[in-house]
């Protein structure tokens, strides 16, 4: 399967990611009306004929009433930055998180250049409550504080606000999207301002606030950024002299700075050195426990996840019961693209593809066969799996513990995911003729293993509790290690 883009993993996996990434969006000039409501027809008969299933969660009376709302309203030349919020909203009423306008909006990349001031707080959603995470020294608010209300409008009203720019089955889903990317967020809705007014819970007592903006420059000085445990990139070693841990990061090649050779085969070969040498270190070090460590993992392509599998499935095995495919021109052109970037070969899935759209019509629904991956010939790990999770384990880092979980091969640990196991999935992309926007979209529903056919989070067999704000100490991964050694 395709991953999320690395500009928007799911979370916005940080601030640094948000402002390097951002300049690649910026575009400029303004954009006539014929040819923004020519973009918004491309994009609605574009979703309507690739997507797996647009209309699966979101009405097409809900679509079509917004489709004739958003027509009438681009009456006037519009800015990028303009068309992509509109574009991405339409496209967040799918409530699919892979149906998304790409790239952040060129306001981001503005606003950034400039330094320009941003909302001061740092914030999660947490069991329906807004728990402030980072805040200016001698504001008056600390970590831990409840955020109530912001510019006099309850947290429901706000938070909506926020989330209709983002791209979610859940509301869920949409908050730990929202986790790290609240600058982002806040000044697509409320733009450039100097203060913001919050009220706050401190203990039991509510206050109402005025607080100054910050400059981008400054964000590192908020109470509450001292260093936080990360997971970021791969990592493999032994824990104690019989816990292995494994983390493999992006099932893709993290090394590769053009996202169209994330898959390339030199990449994948270099990867599976490394996953061999890491299992036979574990073998030969006796490991009898093997921690999987997919937390924070943005996903991406099976043949990446599947070799990881292999070191210790005993039988062979699928990432999907069934795996449905609409097949569409946009589809068929993007696959053909990634063929050219990468060289795959005759066996890869995208020349399957290739041959699969071939032989079938547009707007059709297609099961793709995809076969079952074999467990690896020769030695293998024997020992027990188990497999760490979180809110932002995404796209096929959920798919491979949902994998895992179902055909008994490990045991689950630590929070449901917010992501689905089941889902739309299988992204391609079409880019529209005008303003240049990229549009992604999941080509396929994908089943679980176990043949559960309603979007569902992977829930966890064994459910590890840790803080609400992640400090430096990794708290599930302790307990797991200390369950372990029991």
């Amino acid at each position: 399967m395709l991953p999320l883009p690395q500009f928007l993993r799911p979370a916005l996996t940080g601030l640094a990611l948000i402002t390097s990434l951002s300049t690649a969006c910026a575009q400029s000039g303004l954009i006539p009306a014929d040819e923004a409501r020519a973009d918004l027809e491309t994009l609605y008969s574009g979703l309507i004929e690739a997507e797996a299933d647009l209309f699966q969660a979101t009405p097409r009376a809900v679509f079509d009433a917004r489709y004739a709302e958003l027509h009438d309203r681009l009456d006037d030349a519009q800015t990028p930055a303009q068309l992509h919020a509109e574009f991405q909203r339409f496209a967040a009423l799918a409530r699919h998180a892979h149906t998304r306008i790409e790239g952040l909006n060129p306001i981001w990349a503005d606003h950034a250049g400039a330094d320009g001031l941003l909302f001061p707080l740092r914030f999660i959603v947490e069991n329906g409550e807004v728990i402030i995470t980072a805040a200016p020294a001698g504001s008056d608010v600390s970590p831990g504080d409840r955020i109530l209300a912001l510019e006099g409008e309850p947290n429901p009203i706000w938070l909506a606000r926020l989330t209709r720019n983002i791209s979610a089955e859940t509301p869920e889903f949409a908050y730990a999207q929202l986790a790290n990317g609240e600058f982002y967020y806040m000044l697509l809705e409320y733009g450039a301002r100097e203060q913001f007014t919050v009220t706050v819970d401190q203990d039991g007592v509510s206050r109402s606030l005025t607080l100054d903006a910050i400059p981008l420059s400054r964000l590192g000085e908020l109470e509450g950024t001292s260093p936080r445990f990360n997971l970021e990139g791969r990592e493999a070693g032994m824990l104690t002299q019989r816990i292995a841990y494994i983390r493999p990061g992006p099932f893709w090649d993290i090394e590769a700075e053009d996202p169209a050779l994330h898959y390339a085969p030199d990449g994948l070969a270099r990867y599976q050195d490394w996953l061999d040498t890491a299992f036979e270190d574990f073998i030969a070090a006796g490991a009898t426990d093997l921690i999987l460590d997919l937390r924070d993992n943005p996903g991406g392509d099976n043949s990446w996840s599947d070799p990881v599998i292999a070191w210790f499935a005993d039988r062979p095995f699928r990432f999907a019961a069934d795996f449905q495919i609409r097949v569409s021109e946009q589809s068929t052109a993007s696959n053909q693209a990634r063929l050219d970037a990468t060289g795959a070969d005759e066996a890869s899935s995208s020349a399957r593809l290739a041959a699969l759209y071939a032989d079938a019509s547009n707007g059709t629904l297609v099961s793709f066969d995809f076969p079952h991956a074999q467990p690896r010939e020769g030695e293998r790990f024997a020992g027990r799996v188990h497999v760490l999770v979180n809110r932002h384990s995404y796209s096929n880092a959920v798919t491979t513990g949902a994998l895992i979980q179902d055909y008994g091969f490990g045991t689950v640990y630590g929070e449901p995911t917010r992501d689905m196991a089941t889902t739309f999935g299988a992204m391609e992309h079409f880019t529209l003729p005008h303003s240049g926007l990229v549009v992604g979209y999941p080509k396929a529903r994908i089943i679980r293993p176990n043949g559960e056919a309603e979007p569902h989070p992977l829930t966890p067999d064994v459910l590890l509790p840790a803080p609400a704000i992640r400090g430096e100490r990794d708290v599930r991964l302790e307990a797991l290690v200390a369950r372990l050694s029991d």
